[in-house]
């Protein structure tokens, strides 16, 4: 899917107000603050809790490092296209590299996550509806297909790299993807089937064959047997919940952007008003930035384990801290006793 801003700008997009600028920079500002704090929150859970380390927790973490690979050049971007006014805050030479590596990037961030979702739906999928074939989801598998998840968003977006520069219109200048309208057409056409129709397809098929299988073992003599089987089955739709909504928060961010794109290939009329821009800032840069912030609040807030581990990582860096505080001052009160006991000495000497 191609996520340059394909439109046609004009020199009244420099009459846009300070204030619109100020408050589209702080928006932005806060919640790639939110996104990077929450990822990397759920990156060190993952790795500091061996609890966590289940199938689905892998693609998770997966989709973390892609969304803060996607925060930390979602800025140069912004700032080479210097949104909402006119001024030029580096180089030229420097812009055109921060054109191409932020959007290039951007775009991997995006196939990846994709890419993620729908092996999260897989692997929930195998799980459920049939757990005795589990382990073709076992380590060698999951590794091939993390792997394959950047492989093939490395490969893909390849085109963004090559084919993205800055451009200056009306004095603004822009970070658009350049190739011609054929390929181009062909490009966004291909990447908007695989990459979006085609896992959403995919991702809500197997979650309503997931929910039909969840379905009928509420039935009476259907459930496992015993307090653990029903706990299982307590915890799976539990998940799956979880899942589902990090899957609607996910393509309801991403959404408007295709919307958008698609409207202005067709009807460029329809944003001749817009001189601000503030449609093609909410659809390229808040709602995509919003879809990285959304994902740890969920998992933080509505999974239990990952509350827990959350809790427990803090509350270990909490007796860390306690602990070197209470030892640091326990070295201070050894060194005065130590100066009061020479202090007393030397005393005693002088008398004596």
């Amino acid at each position: 899917m191609n996520n340059s801003t394909e439109v046609q700008f004009n020199s009244t997009s420099q009459g846009c107000s300070a204030m619109a600028s100020i408050m589209f920079t702080s928006t932005l500002s806060v919640i790639s603050i939110a996104a990077l704090i929450g990822n990397i929150l759920v990156v060190i859970t993952f790795v500091k809790t061996p609890s966590l380390r289940i199938s689905t927790n892998y693609y998770i973490v997966n989709m973390a490092a892609s969304d803060l690979l996607a925060i930390l050049f979602n800025w140069p971007l912004y700032v080479t296209e210097g949104m909402l006014t006119p001024k030029v805050f580096i180089s030229w030479s420097s812009a055109s590299s921060a054109c191409k590596l932020g959007m290039y990037l951007k775009a991997v961030s995006h196939l990846v996550s994709v890419l993620s979702l729908a092996l999260i739906a897989l692997d929930r999928f195998v799980a459920i509806v049939f757990p005795l074939k589990r382990i073709i989801m076992k380590v060698k598998i999951r590794v091939i297909f993390l792997s394959l998840t950047w492989l093939i968003a490395v490969s893909y977006g390849l085109p963004q790299a090559i084919f993205t520069d800055i451009i200056k219109v009306g004095g603004q200048t822009f970070c658009r993807f350049m190739m011609s309208d054929g390929p181009r057409t062909i490009f966004n056409g291909v990447g908007f089937i695989l990459f979006y129709l085609f896992p959403l397809t995919t991702i809500i098929i197997l979650y309503s064959a997931i929910l039909r299988s969840l379905k009928k073992r509420t039935k009476p003599g259907e459930l496992l047997q015993g307090h653990e089987g029903t706990k299982r089955q307590q915890q799976n739709q539990k998940i799956v919940k979880i899942m589902i909504s990090i899957v609607v928060a996910f393509f309801i961010c991403w959404t408007p952007l295709s919307v958008y794109l698609f409207l202005k290939k067709l009807y460029p009329s329809l944003f001749i008003k817009d001189r601000c821009l503030l449609l093609v800032g909410l659809t390229f840069y808040v709602f995509p930035s919003l879809s990285t912030a959304v994902n740890p609040i969920i998992l933080f807030v509505f999974s239990t384990n990952y509350k827990r581990a959350l809790k427990n990582l803090w509350s270990s860096v909490f007796f860390t801290c306690k602990c070197s505080f209470t030892a640091k001052r326990a070295r201070q009160e050894q060194v005065m006793a130590t100066q009061e006991v020479n202090l007393e000495l030397t005393n005693t000497k002088l008398l004596d």
